[in-house]
Protein backbone atom coordinates (compact mmCIF):
# COMPACT_ATOMS: atom_id res chain seq x y z
CA UNK A 1 0.00 0.00 0.00
CA UNK A 2 1.27 3.71 -0.92
CA UNK A 3 0.09 6.61 0.75
CA UNK A 4 0.81 9.98 -1.56
CA UNK A 5 0.65 12.72 0.00
CA UNK A 6 -1.02 15.91 -1.71
CA UNK A 7 0.17 18.76 -0.07
CA UNK A 8 -2.40 22.05 -0.69
CA UNK A 9 -2.70 23.79 2.95
CA UNK A 10 -6.57 22.84 3.55
CA UNK A 11 -7.17 21.30 0.85
CA UNK A 12 -4.30 18.63 1.62
CA UNK A 13 -5.40 14.80 1.21
CA UNK A 14 -3.68 11.19 -0.01
CA UNK A 15 -3.89 9.01 -2.54
CA UNK A 16 -3.58 5.32 -1.43
CA UNK A 17 -2.87 3.16 -4.18
CA UNK A 18 -2.90 -0.61 -3.40
CA UNK A 19 -4.95 -3.97 -3.24
CA UNK A 20 -7.53 -3.58 -0.96
CA UNK A 21 -9.70 -5.65 0.65
CA UNK A 22 -13.40 -4.72 0.59
CA UNK A 23 -13.91 -4.25 4.45
CA UNK A 24 -10.66 -2.28 4.36
CA UNK A 25 -11.61 -0.21 1.69
CA UNK A 26 -14.98 0.46 3.00
CA UNK A 27 -13.35 1.46 6.33
CA UNK A 28 -11.26 3.95 4.88
CA UNK A 29 -13.72 5.47 3.24
CA UNK A 30 -16.14 5.40 6.02
CA UNK A 31 -13.42 7.56 7.87
CA UNK A 32 -13.41 10.30 5.83
CA UNK A 33 -17.47 10.44 5.90
CA UNK A 34 -17.89 10.69 9.70
CA UNK A 35 -18.16 13.98 10.04
CA UNK A 36 -20.42 14.07 7.24
CA UNK A 37 -24.07 13.49 7.66
CA UNK A 38 -24.75 11.64 4.51
CA UNK A 39 -22.74 9.60 1.86
CA UNK A 40 -24.13 10.10 -1.94
CA UNK A 41 -22.12 7.08 -3.72
CA UNK A 42 -22.53 8.05 -7.84
CA UNK A 43 -20.95 4.95 -9.80
CA UNK A 44 -20.78 4.33 -13.18
CA UNK A 45 -23.69 2.29 -14.48
CA UNK A 46 -22.30 -0.34 -16.25
CA UNK A 47 -19.57 -1.37 -13.26
CA UNK A 48 -21.75 -3.46 -12.07
CA UNK A 49 -22.19 -6.29 -15.06
CA UNK A 50 -17.85 -5.81 -14.87
CA UNK A 51 -17.14 -5.94 -11.31
CA UNK A 52 -18.60 -7.15 -8.24
CA UNK A 53 -16.94 -4.91 -5.70
CA UNK A 54 -19.06 -2.28 -6.56
CA UNK A 55 -22.34 -4.17 -5.02
CA UNK A 56 -19.84 -5.18 -2.40
CA UNK A 57 -18.70 -2.00 -1.40
CA UNK A 58 -21.92 -0.50 -1.39
CA UNK A 59 -23.37 -2.95 0.70
CA UNK A 60 -20.48 -2.41 3.48
CA UNK A 61 -20.52 0.95 3.40
CA UNK A 62 -24.05 0.89 4.13
CA UNK A 63 -23.47 -0.81 7.47
CA UNK A 64 -20.66 1.85 8.54
CA UNK A 65 -22.60 5.04 8.23
CA UNK A 66 -26.18 6.40 9.17
CA UNK A 67 -27.07 7.90 5.67
CA UNK A 68 -25.93 6.01 2.36
CA UNK A 69 -27.90 6.77 -1.12
CA UNK A 70 -26.62 5.63 -4.39
CA UNK A 71 -27.26 6.68 -8.01
CA UNK A 72 -25.87 4.60 -11.73
CA UNK A 73 -25.04 7.52 -13.96
CA UNK A 74 -24.74 7.36 -17.28
CA UNK A 75 -22.18 5.01 -18.82
CA UNK A 76 -18.81 6.49 -20.11
CA UNK A 77 -17.97 9.99 -21.53
CA UNK A 78 -22.09 10.26 -22.18
CA UNK A 79 -22.38 11.50 -18.41
CA UNK A 80 -20.93 14.44 -18.86
CA UNK A 81 -23.01 17.08 -20.17
CA UNK A 82 -25.43 19.69 -18.09
CA UNK A 83 -28.46 17.22 -18.61
CA UNK A 84 -26.97 14.75 -16.60
CA UNK A 85 -25.15 16.88 -14.12
CA UNK A 86 -28.64 18.62 -13.38
CA UNK A 87 -29.91 15.17 -12.57
CA UNK A 88 -28.05 14.27 -9.84
CA UNK A 89 -27.86 17.07 -8.71
CA UNK A 90 -31.44 17.18 -8.37
CA UNK A 91 -31.21 13.69 -7.22
CA UNK A 92 -28.98 14.43 -4.09
CA UNK A 93 -31.69 17.29 -3.41
CA UNK A 94 -34.21 15.37 -3.55
CA UNK A 95 -32.50 12.32 -1.61
CA UNK A 96 -32.31 14.86 1.51
CA UNK A 97 -28.29 15.26 1.13
CA UNK A 98 -27.25 19.05 2.48
CA UNK A 99 -23.95 21.01 2.99
CA UNK A 100 -23.00 18.35 5.72
CA UNK A 101 -23.00 15.58 2.63
CA UNK A 102 -19.90 14.27 1.03
CA UNK A 103 -19.85 12.88 -2.65
CA UNK A 104 -18.26 9.39 -3.12
CA UNK A 105 -17.58 8.74 -7.20
CA UNK A 106 -17.28 5.62 -8.43
CA UNK A 107 -15.74 4.95 -12.04
CA UNK A 108 -13.41 5.93 -15.03
CA UNK A 109 -12.78 9.66 -15.41
CA UNK A 110 -15.57 10.66 -17.07
CA UNK A 111 -17.58 9.44 -13.65
CA UNK A 112 -14.80 11.13 -11.16
CA UNK A 113 -15.15 14.13 -13.53
CA UNK A 114 -18.86 14.26 -13.38
CA UNK A 115 -18.73 13.48 -9.39
CA UNK A 116 -15.91 16.24 -8.52
CA UNK A 117 -18.08 18.92 -10.84
CA UNK A 118 -21.59 17.81 -8.81
CA UNK A 119 -19.68 18.07 -5.41
CA UNK A 120 -18.09 21.28 -6.62
CA UNK A 121 -21.51 22.61 -7.48
CA UNK A 122 -23.83 21.27 -5.29
CA UNK A 123 -25.21 23.83 -2.56
CA UNK A 124 -22.11 26.01 -3.32
CA UNK A 125 -19.98 22.77 -2.72
CA UNK A 126 -19.87 19.74 -0.31
CA UNK A 127 -17.10 17.13 0.02
CA UNK A 128 -15.77 14.38 -2.26
CA UNK A 129 -13.94 11.34 -2.40
CA UNK A 130 -13.26 9.72 -5.66
CA UNK A 131 -12.45 5.49 -6.61
CA UNK A 132 -11.14 5.69 -9.70
CA UNK A 133 -11.61 1.92 -11.40
CA UNK A 134 -9.56 2.33 -14.91
CA UNK A 135 -5.79 2.81 -15.46
CA UNK A 136 -6.47 6.07 -17.25
CA UNK A 137 -8.76 7.86 -14.21
CA UNK A 138 -6.14 6.15 -11.24
CA UNK A 139 -3.17 8.00 -13.24
CA UNK A 140 -5.09 11.44 -14.22
CA UNK A 141 -8.50 12.17 -14.20
CA UNK A 142 -8.99 11.45 -10.46
CA UNK A 143 -5.63 12.86 -9.13
CA UNK A 144 -5.64 17.40 -9.17
CA UNK A 145 -8.73 18.49 -8.36
CA UNK A 146 -9.77 19.52 -11.82
CA UNK A 147 -13.78 18.51 -12.57
CA UNK A 148 -15.94 18.91 -15.70
CA UNK A 149 -18.39 18.39 -17.72
CA UNK A 150 -18.16 18.46 -21.92
CA UNK A 151 -20.04 21.22 -24.52
CA UNK A 152 -20.84 20.31 -27.88
CA UNK A 153 -18.02 23.01 -28.69
CA UNK A 154 -15.39 20.72 -26.62
CA UNK A 155 -13.77 18.61 -23.91
CA UNK A 156 -13.98 19.53 -20.36
CA UNK A 157 -14.86 23.29 -21.00
CA UNK A 158 -17.10 23.50 -17.77
CA UNK A 159 -16.04 22.80 -14.84
CA UNK A 160 -14.46 23.80 -11.66
CA UNK A 161 -11.03 23.16 -9.38
CA UNK A 162 -12.46 21.29 -6.09
CA UNK A 163 -9.88 18.99 -4.42
CA UNK A 164 -11.27 16.09 -3.50
CA UNK A 165 -11.05 14.82 0.63
CA UNK A 166 -9.06 11.19 -0.73
CA UNK A 167 -8.22 9.33 -3.17
CA UNK A 168 -8.16 5.77 -3.51
CA UNK A 169 -6.34 3.97 -6.12
CA UNK A 170 -7.74 0.04 -5.69
CA UNK A 171 -5.39 -2.23 -8.15
CA UNK A 172 -8.37 -4.81 -8.18
CA UNK A 173 -10.08 -3.33 -10.41
CA UNK A 174 -7.41 -3.71 -13.03
CA UNK A 175 -8.20 -6.84 -12.61
CA UNK A 176 -11.91 -7.34 -15.08
CA UNK A 177 -10.25 -4.37 -17.04
CA UNK A 178 -9.93 -4.98 -20.91
CA UNK A 179 -6.40 -4.70 -22.61
CA UNK A 180 -7.48 -1.86 -24.67
CA UNK A 181 -8.27 -0.04 -21.34
CA UNK A 182 -5.29 -0.88 -20.17
CA UNK A 183 -3.23 0.47 -22.83
CA UNK A 184 -5.40 3.96 -23.18
CA UNK A 185 -4.37 4.40 -19.50
CA UNK A 186 -0.43 3.55 -20.42
CA UNK A 187 -0.52 6.91 -22.58
CA UNK A 188 -0.95 8.88 -19.31
CA UNK A 189 2.12 7.51 -17.87
CA UNK A 190 3.84 7.59 -21.25
CA UNK A 191 3.22 11.02 -21.30
CA UNK A 192 3.97 11.77 -17.38
CA UNK A 193 7.43 10.16 -18.08
CA UNK A 194 8.09 12.76 -20.95
CA UNK A 195 7.41 15.75 -19.03
CA UNK A 196 8.90 15.05 -15.90
CA UNK A 197 10.30 11.70 -15.18
CA UNK A 198 12.91 10.45 -17.69
CA UNK A 199 13.68 7.25 -15.58
CA UNK A 200 9.63 6.59 -15.94
CA UNK A 201 9.91 7.00 -19.47
CA UNK A 202 12.98 4.77 -19.64
CA UNK A 203 11.28 1.71 -17.69
CA UNK A 204 8.24 1.59 -19.85
CA UNK A 205 10.97 1.38 -22.84
CA UNK A 206 12.73 -1.36 -21.09
CA UNK A 207 10.24 -3.26 -20.01
CA UNK A 208 7.77 -3.18 -22.97
CA UNK A 209 10.66 -4.77 -25.43
CA UNK A 210 11.20 -7.50 -23.15
CA UNK A 211 7.31 -7.93 -23.25
CA UNK A 212 4.31 -5.41 -23.95
CA UNK A 213 1.92 -7.37 -21.34
CA UNK A 214 2.60 -5.85 -18.01
CA UNK A 215 2.28 -7.57 -15.06
CA UNK A 216 0.39 -6.11 -12.05
CA UNK A 217 3.18 -5.11 -10.13
CA UNK A 218 4.78 -3.40 -13.70
CA UNK A 219 1.54 -1.91 -13.68
CA UNK A 220 1.14 -0.66 -9.61
CA UNK A 221 4.88 0.99 -10.22
CA UNK A 222 4.04 2.58 -13.34
CA UNK A 223 0.77 3.66 -11.74
CA UNK A 224 2.82 5.29 -8.07
CA UNK A 225 5.27 6.86 -10.07
CA UNK A 226 2.92 8.74 -12.64
CA UNK A 227 1.02 9.81 -9.75
CA UNK A 228 3.79 11.41 -8.12
CA UNK A 229 4.91 13.74 -11.03
CA UNK A 230 1.10 14.90 -11.48
CA UNK A 231 0.95 15.68 -7.56
CA UNK A 232 4.31 17.40 -7.51
CA UNK A 233 2.88 19.68 -10.53
CA UNK A 234 -0.25 20.31 -9.07
CA UNK A 235 1.35 21.21 -5.66
CA UNK A 236 2.95 23.68 -7.67
CA UNK A 237 -0.13 24.95 -9.44
CA UNK A 238 -2.79 24.33 -8.17
CA UNK A 239 -5.35 25.96 -10.41
CA UNK A 240 -3.34 25.92 -14.18
CA UNK A 241 -1.40 29.54 -13.49
CA UNK A 242 1.62 28.27 -14.97
CA UNK A 243 3.53 25.21 -14.76
CA UNK A 244 0.22 22.87 -14.40
CA UNK A 245 -0.15 23.62 -18.37
CA UNK A 246 2.51 20.72 -18.73
CA UNK A 247 0.33 18.10 -17.83
CA UNK A 248 -1.37 18.73 -21.01
CA UNK A 249 1.30 18.02 -23.28
CA UNK A 250 0.07 15.94 -26.24
CA UNK A 251 -3.72 17.18 -25.33
CA UNK A 252 -3.94 20.18 -27.80
CA UNK A 253 -4.59 18.10 -30.96
CA UNK A 254 -5.16 14.82 -29.01
CA UNK A 255 -8.74 16.54 -27.54
CA UNK A 256 -9.23 17.55 -31.23
CA UNK A 257 -9.10 14.34 -32.46
CA UNK A 258 -11.38 13.10 -29.95
CA UNK A 259 -13.78 15.82 -30.26
CA UNK A 260 -14.00 16.08 -33.93
CA UNK A 261 -14.01 12.92 -35.22
CA UNK A 262 -15.83 9.68 -35.68
CA UNK A 263 -13.12 7.16 -35.13
CA UNK A 264 -14.17 5.57 -31.66
CA UNK A 265 -11.14 6.46 -29.83
CA UNK A 266 -10.75 6.13 -26.44
CA UNK A 267 -9.22 9.59 -24.49
CA UNK A 268 -5.74 7.83 -23.90
CA UNK A 269 -5.78 6.80 -27.60
CA UNK A 270 -6.08 10.23 -28.48
CA UNK A 271 -3.65 11.04 -26.28
CA UNK A 272 -1.65 8.92 -27.69
CA UNK A 273 -2.08 10.57 -31.08
CA UNK A 274 -1.50 13.91 -29.31
CA UNK A 275 1.43 12.79 -28.36
CA UNK A 276 3.09 11.73 -31.48
CA UNK A 277 2.18 15.08 -32.60
CA UNK A 278 3.57 17.17 -30.21
CA UNK A 279 7.07 15.66 -30.43
CA UNK A 280 6.96 15.80 -34.47
CA UNK A 281 6.29 19.30 -34.54
CA UNK A 282 8.75 20.16 -31.60
CA UNK A 283 11.24 18.04 -34.62
CA UNK A 284 10.20 20.17 -37.36
CA UNK A 285 10.57 23.33 -34.86
CA UNK A 286 14.05 22.19 -34.44
CA UNK A 287 13.17 21.69 -30.45
CA UNK A 288 13.45 18.20 -30.04
CA UNK A 289 15.28 15.44 -31.79
CA UNK A 290 13.64 13.14 -33.61
CA UNK A 291 15.17 10.23 -32.14
CA UNK A 292 12.41 11.20 -29.37
CA UNK A 293 9.29 10.74 -31.61
CA UNK A 294 11.17 7.59 -32.88
CA UNK A 295 11.46 6.22 -29.44
CA UNK A 296 8.10 7.34 -28.24
CA UNK A 297 6.25 5.75 -30.93
CA UNK A 298 8.09 2.51 -30.66
CA UNK A 299 6.75 2.36 -27.18
CA UNK A 300 3.39 3.69 -27.78
CA UNK A 301 2.94 1.12 -30.80
CA UNK A 302 3.94 -1.90 -28.85
CA UNK A 303 1.58 -1.03 -26.02
CA UNK A 304 -1.02 -0.91 -28.32
CA UNK A 305 -2.00 2.29 -28.80
CA UNK A 306 -2.24 4.03 -32.17
CA UNK A 307 0.57 6.63 -33.59
CA UNK A 308 -0.79 6.91 -37.43
CA UNK A 309 -1.34 10.54 -37.01
CA UNK A 310 -1.61 10.85 -40.69
CA UNK A 311 -5.07 8.83 -40.53
CA UNK A 312 -6.28 10.78 -37.94
CA UNK A 313 -5.90 14.55 -38.31
CA UNK A 314 -7.31 16.80 -40.99
CA UNK A 315 -8.62 20.56 -41.09
CA UNK A 316 -12.24 19.53 -40.04
CA UNK A 317 -10.47 17.82 -36.68
CA UNK A 318 -8.18 20.82 -36.11
CA UNK A 319 -11.02 23.38 -36.40
CA UNK A 320 -11.68 21.90 -32.50
CA UNK A 321 -8.57 23.47 -31.45
CA UNK A 322 -10.19 26.66 -31.31
CA UNK A 323 -12.26 26.21 -28.16
CA UNK A 324 -9.05 24.42 -26.54
CA UNK A 325 -9.25 25.57 -22.93
CA UNK A 326 -5.39 26.77 -23.53
CA UNK A 327 -6.38 29.41 -26.21
CA UNK A 328 -5.07 32.83 -25.24
CA UNK A 329 -7.20 35.09 -27.51
CA UNK A 330 -5.76 33.87 -30.90
CA UNK A 331 -2.76 31.83 -29.63
CA UNK A 332 -2.96 28.81 -27.60
CA UNK A 333 -0.14 27.58 -25.08
CA UNK A 334 1.64 24.56 -26.78
CA UNK A 335 3.69 22.17 -24.83
CA UNK A 336 6.58 20.80 -26.28
CA UNK A 337 9.07 18.29 -24.86
CA UNK A 338 12.68 19.31 -25.83
CA UNK A 339 14.61 16.62 -24.62
CA UNK A 340 13.42 13.58 -22.60
CA UNK A 341 12.17 14.76 -18.75
CA UNK A 342 12.13 18.62 -19.49
CA UNK A 343 9.54 20.83 -21.09
CA UNK A 344 9.23 23.90 -22.88
CA UNK A 345 5.60 26.14 -23.64
CA UNK A 346 5.04 28.44 -26.23
CA UNK A 347 2.68 30.54 -27.42
CA UNK A 348 1.55 29.35 -31.03
CA UNK A 349 -0.89 31.34 -33.23
CA UNK A 350 -4.06 29.14 -34.28
CA UNK A 351 -3.53 29.35 -37.74
CA UNK A 352 -0.12 28.79 -37.57
CA UNK A 353 -0.48 25.60 -35.59
CA UNK A 354 -3.14 24.09 -37.90
CA UNK A 355 -0.95 25.14 -40.64
CA UNK A 356 2.49 23.16 -38.99
CA UNK A 357 0.29 20.46 -37.83
CA UNK A 358 -1.07 19.47 -41.17
CA UNK A 359 2.32 19.62 -42.92
CA UNK A 360 4.15 17.28 -40.36
CA UNK A 361 5.30 14.88 -42.84
CA UNK A 362 3.35 11.93 -42.72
Amino acid sequence: MQRLPVSLGDRSHEVVIGHFEIDALADAIAALAKKNSGLAILFDGSLPRHSPRVEALVTALHKRLPKVASLALTSGERCKTFTELEKTCEWLAQSGFDRGAMVLGIGGGATTDHSGFAAAVFLRGVDSVLLPTTLLAMVDASVGGKTAVDLGAGKNLVGAFHQPRGVFCDLNFLDTLPAREIAAGMAEVVKAGLIADAPLFERIEAETQASPELSRAQLERFIADSVRVKIDVVCSDERESAGRAILNFGHTVGHAIETGSDYGLLHGEAVSLGLIAALKLGHALGINDASLVTRTAAVLSRLGLPIDLENHVDEEVLSHIDVDKKRRSSAIRYVFVPKLGETLIRDIELPELKRLVLAIPR
